[in-house]
């Protein structure tokens, strides 16, 4: 059965770090600092080990926002910079518990926009871009996830699975997420029974849409129109993932009654 786990930034914040596993959660999800400069704001081994110790808890992922690919096609900087985080995820073995590998979460930024932008080089810098990224996480025996997100440059379930070939990597995979691209990109049933194998990790958080069928507010579990007791149970049926990462959440109040809605459906 998947274990619950949060962001690291809810500790301290939230909830305290004695508290975690009397709550129900058996892991923390970590973050890289944003961006290809982002290097001095990367937690050392050491902070992320007080945070594990104080709660008793395992490190779920790492995580990194990066864009990767621009109008220009590869971004060399952000590749450099992930390639980093791969290395710095791969230097924390021994601390991800359940996980099969290392694991780091790539979230793309939003797609490249320009007014004659060209969406075929967009495509071919971000496979190059992700086959670098690969070759070094297979090198380092680090698996790297995909955050799939509908503004993104990879926005739905069939975009992943077409980079996926091209790039041709087992350690191409995917972090579930499915208010972040379904039912509009991909419809939620299809998008867990598509993604299932190579699904390593899974986030709940909650969306809302307006009457144009655009994202009006993203939130907590139980706050908008995804169906949990459904989410879950496809994720059940079609993946195999360790943890369940909850996120968005604003107050104790949101984490607790979130926990509980997974819960149920678990």
């Amino acid at each position: 059965m998947m274990k619950l786990a949060l962001m690291a930034g809810a500790i301290g914040e939230i909830v305290e770090a004695e508290e975690l596993r009397s709550l129900g959660f058996e892991a923390v999800q970590a973050f890289f600092g944003m961006g290809p400069q982002g290097d001095p704001e990367d937690p050392t081994p050491d902070e992320l080990d007080a945070h594990l110790r104080a709660g008793d808890v395992a490190l779920a992922a790492m995580t990194l926002h990066a864009d990767l690919v621009g109008v220009g096609g590869m971004v060399q900087a952000d590749v450099d910079r992930t390639i980093r985080c791969v290395k710095k995820t791969a230097a924390l073995e021994g601390r991800f518990g359940d996980n099969e590998k290392p694991l780091l979460i790539w979230h793309p930024s939003a797609y490249p926009e320009a007014p004659d932008v060209d969406d075929r080089v967009v495509f071919e810098g971000l496979c190059d871009a992700l086959s670098s990224v690969c070759e070094a996480a297979e090198g380092a025996g680090v698996n790297v996830a995909v955050e799939i997100t509908r503004a993104g440059s990879i926005g739905s379930a069939e975009r992943y699975l077409r980079v996926k070939d091209r790039v041709g990597s087992e350690a191409l995979r995917v972090c579930m997420d499915a208010a972040n691209f379904t039912p509009d990109r991909t419809p939620l049933e299809r998008a867990v029974r598509m993604l299932g194998p190579d699904t390593v990790i899974v986030h709940g958080k909650d969306v809302r849409f307006d009457e144009t069928g655009k994202v009006s507010v993203y939130g907590p579990t139980g706050s908008g129109t995804l169906d949990y007791p459904a989410y879950v149970s496809y994720v059940k049926d079609h993946a195999d993932a360790p943890y369940f990462v909850l996120e968005y959440y604003r107050s104790r109040e949101d984490l607790l009654r979130a926990r509980d809605i997974v819960r149920q459906s678990l």
